[in-house]
């Protein structure tokens, strides 16, 4: 690895970098996410009216191409404006997502369209795109009023907005104030990772066990349904030992 800048500045996180390196080229790895996802979505049985808040999405929307068959309403959220600013060149069409990802997601669903039109009927399900902060009581910011959600996505965003497990118990019901009673939580989550790149920078990687996550998602009053975990992982630009699929419910009070 070349000589990198230590940085824990989202400022320094280059979209157009991230889409190439980490989504573009690393298939199998994506391969592993979208089964993941389909498994969860399956099992969990969302369907119905229902809205959903991908949290962090960065620059890439591979985390709500499931969804989208089990949703009517996507909103998309990060911290980085320049992700914000990627993601809504995508809706407009102006950027196009790796084909081969949509490609595949469409053999797991045994459909027979294009990518493109896979693509478009995600964007369609698109209703807003949204800066966001997990780390604040009201992670949309105090003027948000557009209600809770029926399932929230957090895939490895929570895990790498902080450094403390206390941090993480935080984060975990400032996010779970934003999910209705009864509705599913996905989160995605690195283990035994002490960085990850991106461009020339290299940020802090996620350690936290899986123990600790469950432990911090039953406190802030998840039941957990689904443990998916994908082992010996690597990556040429991140070196965790792996990560995991938790899905949970908001217990009802």
């Amino acid at each position: 690895m070349a000589c990198l800048m230590e940085t824990r500045d989202y400022a320094n996180f280059d979209p157009y970098w991230y889409i190439e390196n980490h989504i573009g080229n690393d298939f199998i790895g994506m391969q592993q996410d979208l089964d993941s996802l389909h498994k969860i979505f399956a099992e969990c049985k969302v369907s119905g009216k229902r809205r959903l808040l991908d949290v962090g999405t960065g620059p890439t929307v591979h985390s709500v191409i499931t969804a989208s068959n089990h949703v009517d309403e996507i909103f998309l959220s990060d911290y980085a404006p320049q992700n914000l600013q990627y993601l809504a060149k995508w809706r407009k069409g102006e950027i196009a997502h790796p084909k081969k990802l949509l490609d595949y997601v469409l053999s797991l669903e045994d459909r027979l369209m294009t990518a493109e039109e896979r693509e478009n009927e995600v964007r369609d399900k698109v209703k807003g795109i949204l800066p966001i902060d997990v780390t604040s009581e009201q992670p949309l910011g105090k003027d948000y009023d557009g209600g809770k959600f029926d399932v929230v996505i957090s895939s490895h965003c929570i895990d790498a907005a902080v450094y403390e497990v206390d941090e993480l118990a935080k984060c975990m019901k400032n996010v779970s104030s934003l999910l209705n009673e009864g509705g599913l939580f996905i989160i995605a989550c690195d283990f035994g990772a002490t960085f990850f790149q991106i461009g020339e920078y290299k940020y802090d990687g996620s350690s936290f066990t899986k123990e600790e996550v469950k432990t911090v998602m039953v406190e802030a009053g998840f039941e957990i349904k689904e443990y998916l975990e994908i082992s010996n992982y690597e990556h040429q630009y991140c070196d965790a030992k792996g990560y995991f699929f938790i899905a949970a419910r908001k217990l009802f009070l």
